[in-house]
């Protein structure tokens, strides 16, 4: 892994490196000597703190509230950007969080504060320019590229930032392969600090195993513990081993929107004859209003899903299972809505 850091044509800004390519040159743009705001953040709304700061915000109805709002701004500004990509890291869409990243290339103060919530990815409600607490949890955003990588279809690709924990100044090295995914701390200086990191899954990976210093841990994918002393003579390795799912993700239309779907509309409807929740209500009235077609929320009917008068039909699984099918149609969302610019 550390050769393919080393190989890396860099981008690196402000204690940032990442991949080259669209994400590495907005980020090129940043002044490192300018001083970080969050007022950005405040202006997308009162809710914005807790949609973003929210573990898991797709299983929130509040979160798909925001993302309407913010995909359907009569313009889509920087900080609508900013908003969007921290949505999609927190599900799943790492490339999809890179892509709005790479917008704010005209943008530079809302991506110098922007990057410290994608990389080492701390919590919406903290100060991005402030250290950070003792065994405050981080999100790492996997590189930009990182589900070719896992693929095999690009050489693994890797991400580095530095950040500090109180007095202690670490570096963290994030790096994606198809094995799974590694997260390196080096402690670079100051006092001993301890730091919780998740490592990231993608739509298409789950993290099946994961190990602190190749000691594999029984619970699946929980937050892993990394403490790090001035004394050490190595860095922490953290890994988690990937397992491919083996689910559909749906396909981006061409040039218009199926027939069935803007006649018939886009409907949810819960499985296993589970009630309607206020978050299966708040996801199919973002996603019908964003593809500006009729839907809603129902329950189970005797129709054919392929039959064209029942519409699109979204038949959900309850927690995580179905949170990453909305996600996947939320990806597909942006890119049709992307596509109509």
């Amino acid at each position: 892994m550390l050769l393919q850091f080393l190989l890396l044509i860099p981008a690196l800004s402000n204690d940032v490196l990442l991949p080259e390519g669209p994400a590495a040159r907005a980020w090129a743009s940043v002044d490192p000597a300018a001083p970080l705001s969050d007022e950005w953040i405040k202006d997308l709304g009162e809710d914005a703190t807790d949609v973003l700061g929210t573990r898991k915000p797709w299983e929130t109805p509040a979160a798909w509230e925001a993302w309407s709002r913010w995909i359907m701004a009569e313009e889509l500004g920087p900080k609508e950007r900013a908003g969007l990509a921290l949505l999609a890291a927190r599900g799943a869409r790492s490339q999809d969080a890179w892509d709005h990243f790479a917008a704010l290339v005209a943008e530079p103060a809302i991506a110098a504060a922007l990057m410290p919530r994608l990389l080492p990815g701390i919590p919406a409600d903290l100060m991005s320019d402030a250290p950070l607490p003792d065994n405050c949890l981080l999100h790492p955003t996997p590189p930009p590229g990182a589900l070719a990588a896992a693929r095999g279809r690009r050489r693994p690709v890797t991400a580095s930032t530095e950040f500090d924990v109180g007095d202690a100044k670490l570096r963290l090295i994030i790096s994606v392969e198809p094995s799974g995914v590694e997260v390196t701390l080096h402690h670079l200086s100051g006092g001993p600090a301890t730091v919780r990191i998740q490592l990231p899954e993608l739509l298409e990976r789950e993290v099946r195993v994961s190990y602190i210093d190749w000691m594999r841990q029984d619970e699946r994918n929980a937050p892993l513990v990394a403490v790090l002393k001035p004394e050490m003579e190595g860095p922490v390795q953290l890994f988690g081993r990937f397992l491919a799912r083996r689910e559909q993700i749906p396909s981006t239309p061409k040039s218009s929107l199926p027939t069935q779907l803007l006649t018939a509309g886009l409907w949810i409807e819960p499985e296993n004859e589970e009630s309607i929740s206020a978050l299966h209500s708040a996801a199919a009235t973002a996603l019908s209003k964003a593809l500006r077609v009729p839907g809603g929320t129902r329950k189970g009917t005797k129709l054919p899903r392929e039959l064209p008068s029942a519409g699109l039909v979204i038949r959900l699984s309850g927690g995580p299972d179905g949170a990453r099918t909305l996600s996947r149609i939320v990806s597909a969302t942006e890119a049709w809505l992307k596509a109509q610019e």
